[in-house]
Formats: structure tokens, sequence, C-alpha cells
């Protein structure tokens, strides 16, 4: 993890993270039930599945660093993802993946294809349904116990690169109020992270989560999201690669 500077840390973790994390296999009934559940409690599969496409704008603000990021997201039902940031002292970053190939373009590295472990994640982004198919996501889920806030805590195994992650639905209410995983930092590694939702909106039909606070490396980030627009006009060739 040398050479890694904060900043450059919560860029990554800016396009790592936007909505819940999350596989067919040996996802038990308990898990099951929780995963119905919460998919119910933000608005249901119908209501999810009447969206083709929508834009995002969020704002990403690290205390400790007195630096706001700002962030506009493209999705395309089933698979397509535009990110630009616009980060304090290194000029804006672009993320792409049109449904097979994905890329990245920022100062520090220039335009560049991504693989393995980052290509993945981003495919997994891609997806702004997620949260109403959470048993697509894992290869097993099983439910550990129930914590003293009244959370139900779920450990699951992704399928995406088999790491474990660890998820806590609130009792009363069906929601994901926190998760805790391994995240792929690109080629600097992975660290431990936890993520708390502790303020969900609603926009029509859907609940979504709109604050997300986050720990990373003894940092404290909190992201929001400030707009959320269904069904909007998308040109189908921001998701392609630049030439």
């Amino acid at each position: 993890m040398k050479g890694i500077s904060i900043k450059h840390c919560a860029v990554y973790l800016l396009f790592a993270s936007l909505m819940c994390p999350i596989l067919l296999g040996g996802v038990d009934p308990e898990a099951k039930a929780l995963f119905d559940r919460y998919a119910d409690a933000i608005g249901g599969v119908e209501a999810f599945d009447e969206i083709d496409s929508a834009r995002m704008e969020m704002t990403m603000e690290i205390p400790s660093q007195n630096m706001v990021m700002k962030m506009n997201v493209l999705f395309s039902a089933p698979d397509k993802i535009y990110m630009e940031a616009e980060i304090p002292g290194m000029g804006s970053m672009r993320q792409g993946f049109d449904g097979e190939k994905g890329w990245s373009i920022d100062l520090i590295q220039g335009l560049r294809e991504l693989k393995g472990m980052e290509l993945e994640k981003l495919r997994s982004d891609s997806d702004f349904k997620e949260g109403v198919r959470l048993e697509e996501k894992y290869v097993s889920a099983s439910v550990t116990g129930v914590e003293e806030k009244g959370f139900v805590a779920v450990k699951a195994v992704k399928v995406s690169d088999g790491n474990e992650e660890t998820l806590y639905f609130e009792k009363d209410s069906g929601l994901l109020r926190k998760t805790t995983a391994m995240e792929s930092m690109g080629p600097q590694g992975e660290i431990p992270m936890t993520t708390r939702m502790p303020l969900y909106e609603a926009y029509g039909d859907l609940l979504l989560p709109t604050l997300l606070d986050v720990e990373m490396m003894g940092m404290g980030m909190e992201m929001r999201i400030e707009s959320f627009e269904p069904n909007v006009d998308v040109d189908p060739s921001v998701f392609k690669m630049p030439e």
C-alpha cells in the first residue's frame, strides 16, 4: 500500500461505492428472506424493472482533508455505466463500461482499459437494480446473528471476486444499514471498508440510500446522492472507451 495518497484512495472509493454491494448457490432461506424483504422495502422488483436508464448526481466529502468532490453518473440497463468526478487538485476522472469493456481516464494514469477485479467491480456497479436482486450476487450467504443495535448480520461470498462481506439489515424496517468488506482499490490492492447507510429517501416509488458514511484507512467520508432521475435520454456512445 505504499505511495497511496488520501486523494487517490478517495477517488477509487468514489467509483467503487455507488449503491449497495452483492449469488446463486448457497443462499440459505433466512438470508433469502432478508434479501426479499429488503427488495420490497426499497420499492420492489416491478418498480425497478420500469427503469431503463437513470442519471444520478452525488457529492463526496472528506472532512479531515477539507475536500469535496462532485460526481455525475449515468446508467443504462442492463449493464452500462458512465461516471465523471471533479477532484480538487486532480481535475476530472472518468470511468465507463459498455457491457463488455471497462475503462478509466485521469491525469495520473491517463486512459487505460480496466482488467481483472477492477473490471468486475465496474461491471457490478453498472447494475443499478442490484438492490432487488441480492440473491443473484452471492455464491453463498447465511445469517450469523443479531447485533445489539437490532441489525441482523448476513455473511456472504461474492461471485465476482470470491471476497467475503457482511451485510447488516435493520430488524424493524428490513433496510440494509451497514456493510463490512475488503474493497478493491485497483492497482493499489485491497483495504477493509465499513459503509453505513443511515438515511434513505423516496424517489417516486423507489427508496434509495441517499447518505453513505464510509470508514477506510482511518478516514471518514460522507457520500450523498443529491438527485436521481429515472428514464432519462442517454447517448450510447458515452459508455464507449475513448480512442
